[in-house]
């Protein structure tokens, strides 16, 4: 029988807050539960926000409990959502003794079981895109997602890369597979599966194609088009995706079901299931309240790495190391793979790529302007000074535009840290003549517009070229943002390194250094290109803060040209496959440096593990 919990039922508010911003919503309470949750702000239909919400509602309604587990890939927002409830139920006086006695007679538990010739975990790109294949090539097919809707890597990433796609042919654009090659090589010093690495590049332009026949549109660009000023003039290698990565994804998914592929969205991995001759014979994986088990003759492993989970990155990538970008990435697939036999093959590679800001300065930054905190990145668009949190100059600032060689090079930097060092003259030269005045990134596509969607919004030359010549006073936001711990002004450089709490001779022996290369011609110590160094003279004087930022790990579980999983000796774990970020030989340690190679090998290694996998099981092989 259930207890009372208020004797003031009816409609109560509550807020608290996401990630990014304030979460409003309304419960209604009834004299002896829960009745219902709703949001009061709008969210766009099936977006992640909106989704996040109705999970979280049914999950309190559900159980009549704030003691909820949080949403997989939403945990800020879940949090908050948490705590705007037990503000309305404070207001309406609930006992929540009572209510956490009525609870514990409201969960219920199940178990669901399936029988599949393959098995996929994870539904990022390369889950996906095994998923598809397979069933287009005969075999019937689970999917198995933890989260609720689709989200990870592929979902924000710009596009993939290719040598010889359709696009490329009909362009006369093709790249050369040796350049490719090359650049592979170069990127990893050796450390890579030169084996694996040259079908990956063999099988891109087939799988640019076939995205493309099923629905996630992508189009070639030219290199640099998004920013990386380093890039422009290298081969196109892009292929964007036109209406964004979560479409994209969300297409191939609904392309696999009118197929009449199994998705289950929800659920995560926990464990694979073998026989006692260690052949993998399925997969277990736990939902809210039930528990899928999975029977099949294959399982593809594809859950994105272990950005997300503090205690793996720092047992194998050390003490520092920012968190990924998707942080419900936390290595369940890997730990999976390992517990099967596979070998453990981490060589310390991650995604590092360009710099972002800490969740936390994020939030103390919108606390005071909202999300108009975002235009400041702009700042580090230019090779400006830059200094470590010792204030020493540690790298060539003319790096700073190739997004992957200037990410490495700050993840080396203690904590991973470093401030971009400016001065008046260059925020004059900004609000009197846009950033064009300081450096022109899209000139050359004046009357060439390039196109295509990464982080789900627009990358818009036409766009560029006229955000270039805005007139902007940053002065104003810099001023309102110097509480903060990211922007920090000084009337003099002895001033600044006092606000950022860095050594004052490092400082000012960084900013006399940089300013005499910069007169003379001629960087001696780091030889960036002077012509585009910005000089540091006139103040006052700013700094802002920024760290590295992780799109993720890369690798950790051994595979073959195949995406067969590998034992420790060499021979494949059987019936077992490993692609995309879960998967090691495509790298070293550093990330290579050309456009869409992580999203090419997740794309491509799914396609071809989800291929193989199909045809053995229905082989019986």
């Amino acid at each position: 029988m259930t207890k009372e919990i208020t004797k003031i039922p009816g409609e109560y508010t509550g807020s608290g807050q996401g990630k990014e911003s304030e979460i409003n919503l309304e419960v209604e309470v009834g004299s002896d539960k829960i009745v219902n949750v709703k949001p009061l702000d709008k969210y766009a239909p099936d977006s992640l926000a909106d989704n996040a919400f109705k999970k979280m509602a049914q999950k309190i309604v559900d159980h009549q409990s704030v003691d909820v587990d949080v949403v997989s890939g939403a945990s800020e927002t879940s949090r908050g959502i948490i705590e705007g409830v037990k503000e309305a139920l404070g207001k309406a006086q609930v006992d929540f003794a009572a209510l956490k006695e009525n609870s514990s007679h409201s969960t219920t538990s199940g178990k669901k079981t399936v029988d599949v010739d393959v098995a996929v975990v994870g539904a990022g790109g390369a889950g996906v895109a095994a998923a598809l294949a397979a069933r287009q090539h005969g075999a019937s097919v689970a999917l198995i997602e933890k989260t609720i809707s689709p989200l990870g890597a592929s979902t924000f990433a710009g596009g993939m890369f290719a040598g010889d796609s359709q696009q490329q042919k009909e362009k006369n654009a093709v790249v050369s597979k040796k350049w490719l090659y090359d650049e592979y090589m170069d990127a990893s010093q050796g450390y890579m599966n030169s084996i694996l690495v040259r079908r990956i590049i063999d099988e891109s332009g087939k799988t640019v194609d076939w995205l493309n026949e099923n629905g996630a549109i992508m189009k070639l660009v030219d290199a640099g088009t998004g920013g990386s000023y380093d890039h422009i003039g290298m081969p196109a290698t892009l292929h964007g995706y036109q209406e964004g990565g979560t479409k994209a994804v969300t297409k191939l998914i609904e392309k696999f079901k009118s197929l009449g592929g199994q998705m289950y969205f929800g659920f995560a991995g926990q464990r694979l299931l073998q026989d006692e001759n260690g052949n993998v014979t399925g997969v277990v994986a736990q939902g809210d309240d039930q528990v899928l088990h999975v029977n099949a003759k294959k399982v593809i492993i594809a859950t994105g790495g272990f950005g997300g989970n503090p205690k793996m990155r720092k047992e194998y990538l050390g003490d520092v190391s920012t968190q990924g970008q998707v942080l419900q990435n936390t290595g369940d697939g890997l730990n999976m793979a390992w517990d099967a036999g596979t070998a453990h093959h981490i060589n310390g590679s991650t995604h590092y790529f360009w710099q972002t800001f800490s969740d936390e300065d994020i939030g103390e930054m919108a606390k005071i302007v909202g999300p108009n905190w975002m235009p400041i990145n702009a700042l580090a668009d230019f090779p400006n000074l830059r200094v470590n949190n010792r204030g020493q100059r540690y790298a060539s600032e003319t790096h700073a535009l190739d997004f992957a060689v200037h990410g490495a090079e700050l993840s080396e930097q203690p904590q991973q840290t470093e401030f971009v060092v400016l001065d008046q003259a260059m925020l004059d030269k900004i609000k009197e003549g846009g950033t064009v005045a300081i450096e022109d990134h899209y000139g050359k596509w004046k009357d060439h517009r390039e196109f295509y969607m990464e982080f789900n919004f627009p990358t818009d030359t036409d766009e560029a070229i006229k955000r270039e010549h805005e007139k902007v006073d940053f002065t104003t936001l810099l001023d309102k943002l110097s509480s903060t711990n990211v922007v920090f002004i000084g009337k003099t450089i002895k001033e600044l390194a006092q606000r950022m709490g860095v050594n004052e001779e490092n400082l000012q022996n960084a900013v006399d250094q940089y300013n005499n290369a910069k007169k003379k011609g001629e960087d001696d110590l780091f030889f960036s290109d002077t012509k585009r160094m910005i000089p540091v003279e006139q103040g006052p004087f700013y700094a802002v803060k920024f760290i590295a930022r992780n799109l993720g790990t890369l690798g950790g579980a051994t595979i073959d040209e195949k995406m067969h999983a590998l034992a420790p000796d060499g021979e494949p774990v059987p019936n077992l496959y490993v692609a995309g970020a879960d998967a090691s030989g495509m790298y070293g340690k550093a990330y290579v440096d050309f456009e869409g190679g992580t999203l090419g090998f997740a794309y491509i290694s799914g396609r071809l593990a989800g291929i193989d996998a199909a045809e053995t099981a229905k082989a019986g092989k």
